[in-house]
């Protein structure tokens, strides 16, 4: 039941259509924002009083195509408005607004077609909101954005760039309007793919988003950018925006790969040395020992039985002989195991946990995929060393009794992981993927190293109840 007195801008159901049509003239006359209605061919036939208020404009003068004349020029209202009128699509734009005093405003606007049964435009409906203050809050943060040493750039929630600073546009000699008409061609064509599955995959998500990528200067030459873009949320979380930096990272690149190329170089260099070394171990100290222990037990047999002392002497040194032959023959598979060029890793790793049980009495247990066969002499080599210095590790600093090697082979990967159950590692350095810190020491980043030079990804992860070391690397390796 309405209140005595109270004034009802309702619509009876018995009422006249004049009747309705003034009555809603009243309702909308009162939102407190300008609100309009066009015909099928855009003309307006009704503009509510605060358009009237605001440009000074009569309804008279408003109607027809008269209601763009207080529109600035510029802004190319008519243009959007006649190609989003042939199209029946939803109408949005930008645009500043002559106030009745001769200073303009920025404007949102936005119409929506009313269709009849049949998909046909009865009427559009709009309205225009005054969004002066936050173009001009944008204004001041592109300022702000322009003088910032690298290339920054925003991006509509649509995924529609609208503003690059000045610096991207000097990098790529292209205009704003040149980059939106076509926005992939600056990402060089083979990091294309990848940049794109991921940017829509970010922006689906509304996650921020980080890539490497190579982008093409103005003179056609193309440098690797580390590009960063993360989401600007309203109070309901809805994006919209998403801000950007594409920072300059071809020097520091260059010089990540000089260093792994000279990196790889000593590795190799250490290799040949150590493969040298053995060599001469075994095949010149060793056998000269072999020769040694042979005359020790000729001298012993030719010593009398009765000199007990004399045949107890030369016991010992043959014994220390032969202590020395296994030792050396140690050494020298430690520095290069010739099992590893004769019959492969597999081999050459079951070979060295003998003798490393032997030696510390810690149980390993080997889990091989029956599809790994022969790889690759230098990736046979930096997986072994991976496992000699993991096992080294286990043995120095985990205190555990048991050790697991497991290598498996897919379609796409080899995985090599050594698992212990031991203490665990301490601090920040429980769980490294890729990235290995300053201050190490020497195993894991020896262990770092070895993986990236065969194109591999070195993970670790530990805890109180043990330590698995992760290598990871392409299966065509």
């Amino acid at each position: 039941m309405s209140h005595p007195g109270a004034k009802n801008h309702g619509i009876a159901a018995d009422e006249a259509p004049d009747a309705i049509e003034e009555r809603l003239r009243l309702i909308i006359d009162t939102i407190p924002a300008i609100v309009w209605r066009k015909s099928p061919d855009g003309s307006a036939d009704f503009l509510n009083r605060r358009f009237r208020e605001y440009t000074g404009f009569s309804l008279e003068e408003g109607l027809g195509w008269g209601w763009m004349k207080p529109f600035h020029p510029d802004d190319r209202l008519v243009e959007q408005w006649r190609a989003d009128l042939a199209a029946g699509k939803p109408f949005e734009k930008e645009a500043r607004l002559r106030r009745a005093d001769g200073q303009y405003r920025w404007f949102l606007l936005r119409a929506e077609p009313l269709l009849d049964g049949q998909g046909n435009v009865v009427k559009w409906f709009g309205t225009s909101s005054d969004i002066d203050a936050l173009k001009r809050a944008e204004d001041r943060a592109r300022l702000i954005i322009n003088t910032i040493p690298m290339m920054a750039w925003t991006v509509r929630p649509d995924g529609v760039v609208d503003f690059l600073n000045q610096r991207w546009l000097d990098y790529a000699g292209r205009s704003l309007a040149e980059h939106i008409e076509n926005p992939t061609s600056v990402i060089h064509p083979d990091d294309l793919p990848l940049v794109m599955k991921r940017w829509l995959a970010n922006m689906a998500a509304g996650e921020a988003f980080e890539e490497e990528m190579r982008l093409r200067r103005a003179d056609g030459e193309y440098r690797r950018f580390l590009v960063r873009t993360d989401p600007l949320r309203d109070e309901q979380g809805n994006i919209v925006k998403w801000y950007g930096v594409s920072i300059d990272i071809q020097d520091r690149k260059q010089a990540e790969q000089e260093l792994q190329r000279l990196s790889g170089q000593l590795l190799r260099l250490q290799e040949e040395e150590r493969r040298r070394i053995a060599r001469e171990l075994h095949d010149s100290t060793g056998q000269d020992l072999v020769a040694l222990a042979t005359a020790l037990s000729q001298l012993h047999s030719s010593v009398p039985t009765p000199n007990r002392k004399l045949r107890k002497l030369a016991s010992q040194c043959q014994a220390l002989a032969d202590q020395c032959i296994r030792e050396v023959r140690t050494l020298s598979y430690l520095l290069y195991p010739p099992m590893l060029d004769e019959s492969g890793l597999e081999d050459a790793i079951r070979h060295y946990m003998g003798g490393f049980t032997e030696r510390t009495g810690i149980e390993v247990e080997l889990e091989i995929s029956p599809r790994l066969g022969r790889l690759k002499p230098h990736v046979e080599l930096a997986l072994f060393r991976v496992v000699q210095e993991s096992l080294t590790n286990i043995q120095r600093h985990s205190g555990s009794h048991e050790a697991k090697i497991r290598i498996e082979r897919d379609e796409e990967k080899i995985t090599l992981e050594i698992a212990d159950k031991g203490s665990g590692i301490t601090g920040s350095l429980r769980r490294l993927n890729g990235k290995i810190p300053v201050g190490l020491g020497v195993g894991i980043p020896s262990m770092h190293e070895r993986a990236t030079q065969i194109g591999g990804q070195l993970a670790i992860e530990s805890s109180k109840r043990g330590t698995t070391v992760r290598v990871t690397i392409p299966a065509d390796e």
